[in-house]
């Protein structure tokens, strides 16, 4: 894949962050909703190295809840790599770390989303 197609890519991810964006202020969640958005791919520079080139956005209100937020994906990183399914383990003991079972689970299709 040449680097200009992965470029394209890129920018259309781009726009998704701005309408993740818009629909935050349209339903006035800005302040409320935590949006943290990293989209990457690897490319290979003029060395020949392999590159990161990403976008992201953040709207994070402070330092604080950023480093729960990490520590979200951190969680959701390691037990994924180690039960190798992240609805393993229905007995957590921990609200926080499995919220989002119920979330998903009423969900019976992307238009409930709306």
């Amino acid at each position: 894949m040449d680097s200009e197609h992965k470029d394209n890519f890129l920018q259309a991810v781009q726009l998704l962050h701005i309408k993740l964006d818009d629909l935050t202020q349209s339903f006035n969640m800005k302040g409320q909703a935590v949006n943290i958005m990293l989209t990457g791919v690897i490319d290979i520079d003029t060395y020949g190295d392999p590159v990161l080139k990403a976008v992201f956005s953040m709207d994070v209100e402070n330092e604080e809840i950023l480093m729960e937020a990490f520590d979200f994906l951190r969680f959701s990183y390691e037990s994924n790599m180690y039960m190798g399914n992240e609805y393993l383990d229905e007995e957590e003991d921990y609200e926080s770390e499995n919220w989002w079972k119920d979330l998903f689970d009423d969900l019976d299709s992307p238009e409930n989303l709306n």
